[in-house]
């Protein structure tokens, strides 16, 4: 079985007799059909959410979630992934009820919008061509390129050479091209130097300021299929070369300036002072401590259920009021899940996190049949970018898709059972090795049972 076929599981239905496969750019076939559609449709969801395009991604969900009705055979091998990944996603929305009846209702029809595309998609996924593994990541990595660029253009011309996030929440594609790296490396590798890409995007990731792609950059580095030696040298060099380019101040003093506030504690400070900073709401690091220390009293409060979603949001706007830069949500799911779900968010959570990590990491590196390509560790990729980009951002509908994805990605690898550590080779496999001085024995002892 191809990884491809083991990512999307069995075949779908095969070309009818005599149809000419005409594929032309990416492989993509030129007649267009419902499989094509679908693709589009996965695409203009990923530029409606960079974008904040409301209506377009209301659309995109509609026509993804018609997937849950032409792959509807399918949708009896949903297993606990799936689920355990809708729970969450249940819980980061419709737990609204506990602010307001008015939340309640828009955040549960984000949920059933959310829940019913992510089912379409893996129904839809059921019925795939082994082969439209690797063609999808290659479609979304152009397109990812593509609003990358925007990105970068859109903030030189504007005179913003560093720190790129003024662009509608197109700074969540940086992380996304970080992710089809890795992803795609055994396709890039045969065209270009691996290690140039990864200067390139370290470079790029540096200016943007966005250090969730940073650290997912390390994270996928470390668990990537390249040689040993390679990850052991670019963890040695890459940190001694911000640090020589730090000290020096080649960069007009940015990293330094990064290093110094990242070093600073606000721990011992109380929470006058915090009110009394001037556009505290500019300061990352000053607010995020806040904002924190805040969350977690409430969930003090509330410890079983928190104060349901977007509850924080809600609550800081009474207390501070709109516009003095306190009244903000809570960035990173560490600090949001207590708040606003309590222990039983905090359970819900950790068995998603159990659960895929398992799921994903038995398949890239427990199986027997394993091969150790990209493609193969994709999966686990997923997770890892899931839990690097959620660790210190707000929740949206972008996260909530991002992490139901995984779940759904999840839920099509074959399963994995812990029998894998414990079941030995059957006999028929098993070399049995036999001793020289048994060999002699067992051929005289032949000798004499044949002279008799």
């Amino acid at each position: 079985m191809s990884i491809a076929r083991a990512l999307l599981g069995r075949q779908g239905r095969n070309d009818l007799p005599g149809e000419k496969r005409h594929r032309g750019l990416l492989g993509l076939r030129n007649r267009i059909g419902w499989d094509q559609i679908y693709l589009g449709t996965s695409v203009l969801l990923l530029v409606a959410l960079c974008y904040k395009l409301a209506v377009l991604w209301t659309l995109a969900f509609l026509i993804l979630a018609a997937g849950c009705w032409t792959g509807r055979r399918y949708l009896t091998k949903v297993n606990f992934a799936l689920i355990i990944a809708l729970l969450y996603v249940a819980d980061a929305t419709t737990t609204a009820f506990l602010v307001s009846t008015q939340a309640g209702v828009y955040r549960t029809a984000q949920f059933v919008l959310i829940s019913a595309s992510l089912v379409g998609i893996f129904a839809h996924s059921c019925k795939m061509q082994p082969a439209d593994c690797l063609r999808v990541l290659k479609i979304f990595a152009v397109v990812s390129c593509l609003i990358f660029s925007h990105l970068i253009i859109y903030h030189v011309l504007s005179g913003r050479y560093i720190t790129w996030k003024y662009l509608a929440d197109t700074k969540i594609i940086i992380s996304l091209t970080v992710f089809l790296c890795f992803s795609l490396k055994d396709q890039l590798t045969k065209r270009v130097p691996f290690l140039a890409i990864l200067a390139i995007l370290t470079l790029l990731i540096i200016m943007s300021a966005e250090r969730k792609a940073l650290l997912l950059l390390a994270v996928l580095l470390l668990f990537s299929n390249l040689p040993v030696y390679y990850r052991i040298a670019i963890f040695l060099v890459a940190p001694l070369i911000l640090i020589i380019v730090a000290v020096l101040g080649i960069d007009g003093g940015y990293l330094y300036s990064k290093f110094q506030a990242s070093s600073e504690n606000y721990a011992e400070l109380s929470d006058r002072y915090f009110m009394t900073v001037h556009n505290i709401g500019d300061l990352s690091n000053i607010i995020r401590e806040f904002t924190n220390r805040q969350a977690w009293q409430l969930f003090e409060d509330n410890p079983w259920f928190g104060i349901g979603a977007t509850g924080y949001w809600e609550w800081a706007n009474a207390m501070y009021g709109r516009g003095n830069g306190l009244a903000m949500n809570v960035h990173g799911e560490v600090h949001r899940i207590p708040a606003e779900g309590g222990i039983v968010g905090m359970i819900i959570a950790a068995t998603y996190i159990a659960v895929i990590g398992w799921r994903t990491g038995h398949f890239a590196f427990l199986r027997a049949s394993r091969s150790g390509s990209s493609l193969e560790r994709t999966p686990l990729y997923m997770l890892l970018y899931v839990m690097c980009y959620a660790y210190a951002e707000a929740i949206d509908s972008a996260m909530l898709v991002l992490i139901g994805l995984a779940g759904v990605v999840s839920a099509r690898l074959p399963p994995a059972t812990i029998d894998t550590f414990v079941r030995r080779r059957p006999p028929s496999t098993r070399k049995v090795s036999i001793p020289m001085s048994a060999r002699h024995q067992r051929h005289s002892l032949v000798r004499r049972l044949a002279g008799r």
